[in-house]
Order: structure tokens, then sequence, then C-alpha cells
């Protein structure tokens, strides 16, 4: 199967911004050997999807890796970083970096972009103590001698949640307080970590009205909220097959098998009849701004 992008419209330009800037900073560091031992983050974002169960309390582990350096060889002896809660504000996003990393709308976009709103109007910040916990009093993540990552620990709580948002905080490493030839990366010290509660109530058979007729298509659960559609919505019977997860009350397409890439304008969502509703949707260079809504049977 062939990986695609899913290109949401309000934001394609610049779908890739954020995370570019820290890949090319990884590969930068491990690819010169000379430099000191560097710690940090290898991912801009850290998503956390759970499945909503009343009453749960989850864990979930935000690794810190070692990046490069001193030719690929981790540290002999266990080195020690101190980490705390940020701000979102501190990473400096302009709004389509927001728009890219939370789905967000082309209008909430413009919003941000006029000063009519702020990320938190779209999106939970999430607050420490109350949907979630950082399990280590000390605020000290211990790579162990001669390992390459160790895990910030946390526990997440369901019923915290809003189940039809995002909710989101930010984790910033501070200092090495290990002796040593060992730095912290400067683009790898932030991640944003994203808490998502996702459905698993979705599978079963549902039928699109096309204008040649009703067409069945079927879902299947393979679990965490990640699903599987036997064909993809356009084309008749099965053996297109596609996939797409549902958290954060979004329906959000992920891959299909073939190079076309999946445009969704916003995403896809639940409607309180139990329809799956995708508004502004299109295959690139097939067809675009369609609205397909898929009942259950």
């Amino acid at each position: 199967m062939k990986n695609i992008k899913i290109c949401f419209i309000a934001i394609m330009a610049s779908v890739f911004c954020f995370s570019c800037l820290v890949d090319d900073e990884v590969e930068n560091t491990t690819q010169n050997e000379s430099l000191a031992r560097v710690y940090g983050f290898k991912e801009d974002v850290t998503l956390g999807n759970f499945v909503g169960e009343p009453g749960a309390t989850f864990e979930m582990g935000v690794p810190v890796h070692y990046l490069g350096g001193n030719n690929g060889l981790p540290d002999n002896t266990e080195v020690k970083i101190t980490y705390e809660i940020g701000t979102i504000e501190d990473l400096g996003l302009t709004p389509t970096e927001y728009a890219t990393i939370f789905s967000l709308t082309k209008a909430q976009r413009i919003a941000l972009e006029d000063g009519n709103a702020e990320i938190r109007d779209f999106v939970d910040e999430a607050i420490e103590g109350t949907h979630f916990d950082l399990l280590d009093a000390t605020n000290e993540v211990v790579v162990p001698a001669n390992q390459t990552f160790d895990l910030i620990d946390t526990h997440v709580y369901n019923d915290a949640l809003d189940a039809s948002k995002i909710s989101f905080y930010v984790l910033h490493l501070k200092t090495i307080i290990t002796s040593g030839n060992t730095v912290i990366g400067e683009q790898l010290k932030s991640t944003i970590v994203k808490l998502q509660l996702c459905r698993t109530d979705l599978a079963g058979t549902y039928t699109i009205n096309y204008s040649s007729g009703p067409q069945p298509h079927v879902i299947t659960h393979l679990g965490n909220g990640n699903y599987q559609l036997d064909s993809m919505m356009g084309w008749p019977g099965s053996g297109y097959t596609s996939y797409f997860y549902a958290c954060a009350g979004q329906l959000v397409f992920t891959e299909w098998q073939f190079s076309n890439e999946i445009i969704q304008g916003v995403p896809g969502y639940v409607d309180g009849s139990g329809n799956l509703v995708f508004s502004q949707f299109g295959i690139e260079d097939v067809y675009s701004g369609r609205t397909y809504t898929l009942v259950p049977n």
C-alpha cells in the first residue's frame, strides 16, 4: 500500500512547514558526528489516541531521545534532563502551522490571522492535575547509560477530556544536569502533546446515495479509533481500500492504496443521526468539493 498525503485545502501551502524544520535539524545533527551528543524530542507533535472509556486512566510515555553526535555512540553514563510544562506561544507558530497541527478549518485559520480568535478557541489546553499528571515529581527524565531514550511518564484522565475536541499541552526540555559534552538540540527541545478520545463504534455497513443509485460501503474497526473503508467514496464495489481515524470528533483519512492524494477541505464528522459526513472532499486530479454522506444500514 502506498502512503499518501492528506491535504486540508486551507493549509495545503505549508503542510510540512513546522515538521520539516525539526526533521532537518535531526538529520543535520545525526550526520555531523563531531558534534556533542544531542538529546531532544524526535517529533514536534506527540500524539496520544485513547479509546473513550468513562472513568479510565490511560498511561502515556513521551519519549526523549539521543539523536546523534559522538560517532553515533550514546553516553556510557546516565543522562539526566529536566523538563517543564511550556506554553504554545513559546513556539512562535503561525496560523498556518496551527491549522496544520490541529486540523483547523479555513475559517478558523483566517480568524487566527485576523486576530479575531486564538488557538484556545478551537482546541482545549490540557491542565496538569486535571487532564493529565506527570508522574515524576522531580520533572527529570533519565536516559540510562548506553541507551538511546527514556520516557516522560504521564497519566491521562478520560473523564476530563472533551471527546469532541483535541486537547494539548507543551513539554519543554530545560537543562542537562549530567556532566559531559551533551546538549539539548535547540529545535528539538519542545513537543506539543495532543490528547484525543477515539470512537470504536463506527464499524458496519453504510450506504451512499450516488446519482447512479445507492451503493453499500463496509467499514471495519482496526483498533484505537482506526478504520478501514472497503471502497473509496466515488468508486463502485470493493477493492479500493482506504483508511481513516475517528478521534476528537473528527474523521480524517490517512491512507489510500492508490497514489492519488485525498483532499479534505474540512475533517469529516458524525452527525446526530449517526451518519458519517464528509464535505469539501476530493481526490486529486479526479474530483473535488464533493459531499458524501454514509448512512448506516
